[in-house]
């Protein structure tokens, strides 16, 4: 066996056989298929956060919009000018849609949602069926998002 192998490497070349090769490959392809599957569930792992991030952020813009009508309703000292302006008898308080947030200087932006195709929100009103995707975007209380993708906890994303 020791004769092969000096003949081989004292020939001067420095080359893989094709067997060798072969192996390389193989072993290479085993361990990219080993790989993928926790590459795709960390991205899945990572748009699940951000859709629990934008979901918090928003949520929590609505419930400051809240919180600034209503001391702009009772005449608070320390209430907006810009709320002042917004009260009426027919609003709960909170925001008529999402874009209502972003006028108020609550929030800079409306974030989008990571896990839907396009990017948008289905909002919650008072006045609509709890179980409707359409919304009639009057006193938004709460965002879901529109995906009906199963995340990595079985549930669905329209449901958090």
């Amino acid at each position: 066996m020791i004769g092969p192998m000096r003949r081989r490497m004292g020939d001067g070349g420095q080359g893989l056989t094709l067997i060798e090769l072969l192996v390389s490959i193989a072993v290479l392809g085993v361990l990219a298929g080993v790989a993928m599957p926790l590459v795709q569930v960390t991205v899945t792992r990572t748009r699940e956060l951000e859709l629990r991030r934008a979901l918090r952020k928003v949520r929590e813009g609505i419930d400051q919009f809240k919180a600034e009508y209503d001391k702009a309703r009772t005449n608070a000292r320390d209430a907006r000018a810009d709320f002042k302006k917004r009260v009426s008898v027919d609003r709960t308080g909170y925001p008529l849609s999402q874009d209502e947030l972003v006028e108020a200087k609550i929030l800079r932006r409306i974030p989008r949602d990571p896990v839907s195709p396009e990017g948008r929100w289905i909002t919650r009103s008072f006045s609509d069926n709890p179980d409707s995707s359409l919304s009639d975007a009057k006193d938004v209380y709460d965002i879901r998002s529109a995906s009906k993708a199963v995340a990595l906890d079985g549930t669905t994303y329209d449901t958090w």
